[in-house]
């Protein structure tokens, strides 16, 4: 098989952002998608139908970190971009009833070394584009910035990862250009009450439900701008 030039790959696309990041890029049609996912879903064949390359992967599973890399390695010439999009929410509460010590690992698994190992080990992909602009993005969490009395492990987990990506920013450069995306809400969940929905509205400036063409905006931006690197950027619609 002929590896892929150029490709952007993206971690935990099989739903919601990194499916609708996903998607985007193959209807943009500039660059090849290579994505992972770790549940299969309609939207994994709906991508893979449009051209991607899916890898089903449980980044908690033990060697799971060099299957990928070996795998992505086999397929692909170069990267224009990575996108660090796969993500574990749970509150300090889920983690202590449901698992404790295995939970609050995989947050930092998650969120922490995975994106710190594949960035070293595809910076010689992305050094290969032939793109004058290579781009890696991390996506964090607007609540890094504000005081969380219920959710301490997952936001010091993304506080790590916006931590990390500003040392790769200084690591790489200036041949990689290394961001953050820090989302507040972006999409609410299926079942999700209207009490639930008006408080969470009620938190930003703008007070609406934007969807994921924002998050999509951002990452063009980023990709786009020659002169951005070691930056968070924020979507939280002016957060109160």
């Amino acid at each position: 098989m002929k590896k892929i030039q150029n490709a952007v790959f993206i971690t935990g696309a099989g739903q919601r952002i990194g499916y609708y990041l996903a998607k985007s890029f193959l209807q943009q049609g500039d660059y090849p998608v290579l994505f992972t996912y770790r549940t299969h879903r309609s939207e994994v064949d709906e991508l893979k139908a449009l051209g991607a390359i899916g890898f089903q992967v449980d980044f908690t599973a033990p060697n799971a970190l060099p299957k990928l890399i070996q795998q992505v390695s086999e397929s692909a010439e170069s990267l224009r971009a990575m996108i660090h999009n796969a993500s574990l929410w749970l509150s300090d509460e889920t983690i202590a009833e449901e698992g404790g010590e295995k939970n609050f690992n995989a947050l930092f698994q998650l969120h922490v070394e995975v994106p710190y190992a594949l960035n070293r080990a595809f910076t010689p992909l992305l050094q290969s584009a032939s793109t004058p602009l290579k781009d890696i993005i991390s996506l964090s969490d607007a609540n890094v910035n504000r005081i969380s009395a219920d959710h301490i492990a997952y936001v010091a987990s993304k506080a790590a990862l916006q931590s990390m990506t500003k040392g790769f920013a200084k690591k790489l450069a200036p041949n990689i250009k290394v961001n953050d995306i820090a989302p507040a809400l972006i999409l609410f969940n299926e079942g999700d009450n209207e009490a639930y929905k008006q408080r969470r509205l009620a938190q930003s400036a703008l007070g609406i439900e934007p969807g994921a063409e924002v998050v999509w905006q951002a990452v063009q931006y980023l990709m786009n701008s020659p002169y951005t690197t070691g930056s968070v950027l924020v979507l939280d619609g002016g957060q109160k």
